[in-house]
């Protein structure tokens, strides 16, 4: 899945923002892993973001480790084969999950994650944070634990993540260094 082929959230092309999103997206790609060929975007853990994931673990919007997402993915793949057998529509062709994970896992995490993207496709967006897995662990659970993976289960939160980081609150420039700029993000 190619970044500039994707379809976002009706929500983003609403607004009027998807190609925005899109953009800010594709100036900051990074190799999932060293002998792949999957590019994915890098965005960094800021204030505003933290927010936002911690907010939606709260609600029940974001789903935790590798087994849990890849089954819950599946499942969801059923469902919405079902629905396209009957209604004979294109259901579930835009970005409605959104698949975070830690800069610091092993080439073999990073190879399930790119398998991962590949089959659920073009439902499934997967960003690179700034961030390890301890830390990770700790934002979303509030305890010392780490989580390298997570997956963010609700559009209206996807959106909100992919607004955040359009706003230039969550950006890694291509040198490795971060911005910030001053917004209402």
């Amino acid at each position: 899945m190619r970044l500039q082929d994707i379809r976002f959230p009706r929500q983003l092309e609403a607004e009027g923002i998807a190609e925005t999103v899109r953009q800010a997206l594709m100036a900051h790609m990074v190799k999932l892993w060293s002998g792949g060929d999957f590019d994915v975007p890098m965005i960094t853990m800021v204030d505003p973001l933290k927010k936002v994931l911690q907010t939606a673990r709260f609600r029940g919007q974001v789903r935790c480790g590798f087994e849990a997402i890849s089954d819950k993915l599946a499942s969801e793949r059923k469902g919405i084969a079902g629905v396209r057998e009957r209604m004979g529509t294109p259901y579930g062709d835009r970005i409605s999950r959104l698949l975070l994970f830690s800069n610091d896992g092993a080439e073999r995490f990073y190879r399930h994650i790119e398998n991962l993207l590949q089959a659920h496709a073009p439902r499934l967006l997967g960003c690179r944070l700034d961030i390890d897995g301890s830390a990770l662990g700790h934002l979303i659970t509030g305890k010392d634990s780490r989580i390298k993976l997570v997956m963010i289960e609700h559009k209206a939160v996807v959106s909100e993540i992919l607004r955040t980081v359009v706003a230039g609150c969550a950006v890694i420039s291509p040198s490795g260094d971060e911005k910030h700029q001053q917004t209402d993000c």
